[in-house]
């Protein structure tokens, strides 16, 4: 039993930096929230007034106070910060004046703050059921990732894996000081299985943070967008990729400015329809 004690504890120690890692993506998000909160107090009430009008523009109904609603919630935004709320909100409003693109951002911005909601989540999948351009399936490692935030934000895991570490702590500290064999077994055996499950929770928090704060994903924003072979406007059949419509998503890999080019004076190499490499006009796209 005295090799299956310093094996726990090796694992113990190896764990230790993943686990500092988790808090420490909690304690920087706690962090900033707090700097968040001291820097926008002078603001509050403006931004609640202006959220307020917002919401009284966007029940009025017609096509010209959702455009209101949409120029006030983008105003709060400037001024007060961003939200989960404010952001399915807006995405709301955009969706009303058929603008699919922007309801499509706002939806994924919301559900990068709170992945938890479930109403922006149906939204987003409503929206996403009228654009052209049928989307590739996620990989097998993303659909994962989904569903684990379905469960808990980045914070919140990072909370799961600490908690259930301590716990571990906690069997390691039953099979060292009791003397009954068979107790030692079960805080053994126990305390594996819960090692095994932290180390699956820090992954999640990991991944569920990088998720989050990933800055590689955009949104088609023009009706259509022809994507090139190469940086530059194709001139024939052969330097034509795809075409993407409106609310199209694509992952951005490099940007590549082109001065000379009078249409075109920035490209973006992406991944659009799977894999599928192409160069896409940067004014077509916004960034998630």
């Amino acid at each position: 039993m005295k090799s299956f004690y310093k094996i726990l504890i090796l694992m113990v120690i190896a764990l230790s930096p993943a686990v500092m890692r988790a808090q420490a993506v909690a304690e920087n998000d706690e962090t900033a929230g707090e700097t968040a909160d001291a820097s926008s107090d002078v603001a509050t009430s403006a931004g609640a007034s202006l959220d307020l009008a917002a919401d009284e523009a966007y029940m009025r109904g017609t096509k010209q106070d959702y455009l209101e609603a949409i120029r006030l919630y983008n105003e709060a935004i400037a001024k007060d910060g961003s939200s989960a709320a404010i952001y399915y909100n807006l995405g709301n409003a955009y969706f009303r004046v058929d603008s699919l693109a922007k309801a499509i951002i706002n939806y994924e911005r919301a559900l990068r703050l709170d992945p938890t909601d479930e109403d922006t989540r149906a939204n987003l999948e409503f929206v996403n059921s009228k654009i052209i351009d049928v989307q590739a399936a996620d990989p097998m490692s993303n659909v994962l990732v989904d569903r684990s935030m379905r469960m808990f934000s980045a914070n919140g895991w990072a909370v799961v894996s600490i908690v259930i570490f301590v716990v571990v702590l906690l069997f390691a500290a039953g099979y060292i000081f009791c003397s009954n064999v068979r107790l030692r077994k079960l805080f053994f055996f126990v305390g594996l299985a819960l090692l095994i499950v932290n180390v699956l929770a820090v992954i999640v928090t990991v991944n569920a943070a990088s998720a989050a704060n990933d800055r590689t994903e955009a949104i088609v924003i023009v009706n259509a967008t022809q994507l090139s072979t190469s940086p530059a406007t194709p001139l024939n059949e052969s330097q034509k990729a795809m075409l993407l419509h409106e609310g199209s998503k694509v992952k951005v890999i490099r940007e590549l400015s082109t001065p000379n080019d009078p249409r075109v004076k920035k490209w973006i190499e992406v991944e659009a329809a799977g894999d599928n490499r192409a160069w896409i006009d940067a004014e077509a796209i916004e960034i998630i």
